[in-house]
C-alpha cells in the first residue's frame, strides 16, 4: 500500500496546481511558510489535522480526496478507517460522530472542551482546550486556548488565548492574548494583547498593554513602560 505521506504530499502538490496557487500563495492563505508547504508537497512532513479542513475548502475538495479516497459526492462525511495523521507524540483531541470526524467547529464541538491535567507536548483539537500545566511543543485548537502553567512552541486558535505563565514561539489567534508573564515572538490576533512581563515579538497585529515592549511593527496603539520599535500604526501611551 502507498505511504500516506507520499499520498497526501503528491495530492496537495496536484490540487494546489490545478488551483493555479504557488507554495507562496497556499502558505499565505494557512497562515504558515513557504517552506512548510514545501516540506509537505516534497514528502518531508505532512499537515497537522487541523490544517485538512482549510486545504480541502481551499482546494474545493473532501478530505477524503486529499488522502485519494473515493467518495461519494452526495455523503456529507468524513469518515475514514484510519486517522490521518502520522504516528507521533501530538496529544489530539477527536471529535467523531459514529465513524465520522468532526474537523471544524459545530454546534457539537463548540460545547466540548479538551482538558489535560498536567505537564504536556504538542496538544491539537478542534474544540476548546484547556491544560492545567504546561505545554512544551506547540498548541493548537479550533475554538479557544486556557493554558494554566507556560506555552512553548507557539500557538493557533480560532478564538482566544490564556496563558498563566510565558509565552514562546507566537501566536495566531482569532480574539484577544492575554499572558501572565513574558511574550516570545511573532503576534496575530483578532483583539488586543495582554502581557504582565515583557514583550519581545517581530510583528504584532492588535493593541497591546504590557511591561518592557521589543518589535519591529506594531499595527494598533501601545500602553507600555518602555518601547522599541520601528513603526507602530497607532498610539503609545506610557504607563511609567
Amino acid at each position: 500500500m502507498e505511504n500516506t505521506n507520499c499520498i497526501i504530499s503528491e495530492n496537495i502538490k496536484n490540487f494546489r496546481k490545478k488551483s493555479s496557487l504557488t507554495q507562496e500563495d497556499l502558505a499565505q492563505k494557512l497562515g504558515v511558510t513557504f517552506q512548510a508547504v514545501s516540506k509537505w508537497e516534497n514528502g518531508q512532513s505532512a499537515p497537522d489535522i487541523m490544517f485538512l479542513p482549510e486545504l480541502a475548502e481551499i482546494f474545493g475538495c473532501t478530505i477524503d480526496e486529499l488522502f485519494s479516497r473515493k467518495v461519494e459526492k452526495n455523503q456529507n462525511s468524513d469518515a475514514c478507517a484510519e486517522f490521518p495523521w502520522q504516528d507521533d507524540d501530538v496529544v489530539r483531541g477527536v471529535v467523531c460522530v459514529g465513524r465520522k470526524i468532526l474537523q471544524v467547529q459545530n454546534e457539537i464541538t463548540d460545547k466540548i472542551v479538551f482538558e489535560i491535567k498536567g505537564d504536556t507536548k504538542s496538544v491539537h483539537s478542534v474544540c476548546s482546550i484547556n491544560v492545567c500545566g504546561n505545554v512544551s511543543g506547540g498548541c493548537n485548537a479550533g475554538d479557544g486556548i486556557n493554558i494554566e502553567g507556560s506555552l512553548a512552541g507557539g500557538c493557533n486558535c480560532g478564538d482566544g488565548i490564556s496563558v498563566g505563565g510565558d509565552l514562546f514561539g507566537g501566536c495566531n489567534c482569532g480574539d484577544s492574548i492575554n499572558v501572565g508573564r513574558d511574550l516570545n515572538g511573532g503576534i496575530n490576533c483578532g483583539g488586543n494583547v495582554k502581557v504582565g512581563g515583557n514583550v519581545d515579538a517581530e510583528k504584532i497585529k492588535g493593541n497591546v498593554e504590557c511591561r518592557d515592549l521589543r518589535c519591529d511593527l506594531i499595527e494598533g496603539n501601545v500602553v507600555c513602560s518602555s518601547v522599541e520599535c520601528k513603526h507602530i500604526d497607532g498610539n503609545v501611551t506610557f504607563n511609567n
